[in-house]
């Protein structure tokens, strides 16, 4: 696109010096019948990077449409030269399309810099061009013409290498900041022992939940879920042990909580939380009695339990009403955990 626009704006410029200078040898209409074929070439291109823009367009397209686009200039160039010299005094027209190539070359290795190979394969051939117009022009001087192809030459390939390694870096660079935003980000929302939501993300889904059901009037439950005697378990078979507990609710939750909007998180401690869109109280009811047959299923230890040799959980069960605040809600479903709890654990009560 860069080289298209260059192309453009050389042509409008050639045009108009054209028609403001008295004396050029080529006629509005000659100017105008040379640059045809850049402006036809460019302006395809014009077109074509804006009917695909966002769309990746292969490689042999461009090189097809730039190896067009530099025949065309050759075009010129050498119409330039071959009429201008009848013209100019001295050397005024080599002068000329010598600055004309020397624009085209740097707008070319801007355009191409990241593949040195396509980059030389495309200034090269300009840069030729030149040299030998110079020899063909001023024969009994090729040692300017020489060096002035060898240092372009290198300038070209050592700022290519300095570039491409920049712009090699910073992509790089892009990638890792973009890696560690999103580890930043998944470390503020994921706990980092069980791996699920943490009560951060938890509040958030919360309250977008709550405005979604505000809106469609769709029911919105929440299970408040606490392990039974987790204290006792921590002090009689270790942190490690009851850390591994966690662990594996928290599998069994995520593996109930199967649909898109579903959450399951940790609320905190040994408490945990299931939110669940679009639920009605007995579907939720539903919900967290697969909890207790799926918990039940796994059979974890518990060796200091008054109710039996594994882990259970109690649950309080709440649906969300119209009025309801996020704490609201949480503080019903805190009290139906109370009171699971205090009615002997290892079961559910809802409201």
């Amino acid at each position: 696109m860069w080289a298209t626009l260059i192309s453009l704006f050389l042509s409008v410029v050639f045009l108009a010096n054209t028609k403001m200078n008295s004396t050029s040898l080529l006629s509005l209409h000659q100017a105008t019948v040379f640059l045809a074929p850049i402006v036809i070439i460019a302006s395809i291109g014009t077109v074509m990077f804006g009917l695909f823009k966002g769309i990746e367009v292969s490689n042999k397209v461009l090189f097809l449409y730039l190896f067009t686009l530099e025949v065309t200039w050759f075009f010129l160039l050498w119409k330039l030269f071959e009429n201008g010299g009848e013209m100019y005094a001295e050397h005024a027209a080599l002068t000329g399309v010598e600055s004309l190539v020397d624009v085209l070359v740097l707008t070319l290795a801007i355009a191409l810099f990241p593949d040195r190979r396509v980059m030389l394969a495309a200034v090269f051939p300009l840069m030729l061009f030149s040299f030998f117009i110079r020899l063909i022009e001023i024969p009994s001087n090729p040692l300017f013409p020489a060096t002035k192809l060898f240092c372009i030459l290198a300038i070209l390939v050592t700022g290519q290498k300095v570039l491409y390694s920049w712009f090699k870096k910073a992509i790089v660079r892009d990638v890792e900041k973009q890696y560690l935003l999103t580890q930043f980000r998944r470390m503020a929302l994921v706990d980092g022992l069980t791996n699920i939501s943490n009560r951060r993300h938890f509040d958030e889904i919360l309250s977008q939940e709550i405005r979604a059901s505000e809106r469609n009037n769709h029911p919105l439950s929440l299970i408040l879920i606490d392990v039974d005697y987790f204290k006792r378990l921590n002090d009689s078979a270790g942190h490690q042990v009851g850390d591994e507990c966690l662990v594996a609710l928290a599998k069994v939750l995520s593996g109930i909580c199967h649909r898109p909007r579903d959450l399951a998180a940790r609320y905190g401690g040994e408490e945990f939380v299931l939110l669940l869109p679009d639920t009605d109280l007995s579907g939720s009811c539903q919900v967290a009695q697969n909890v207790r047959d799926k918990l039940a299923a796994i059979k974890l230890d518990h060796p200091d339990s008054e109710l039996g040799n594994y882990i259970t959980v109690s649950q309080g069960v709440s649906q969300w009403r119209e009025g309801m605040s996020a704490d609201d809600f949480i503080s019903e479903a805190d009290k139906l955990l109370y009171s699971a709890k205090s009615t002997g654990r290892d079961r559910y009560v809802e409201g």
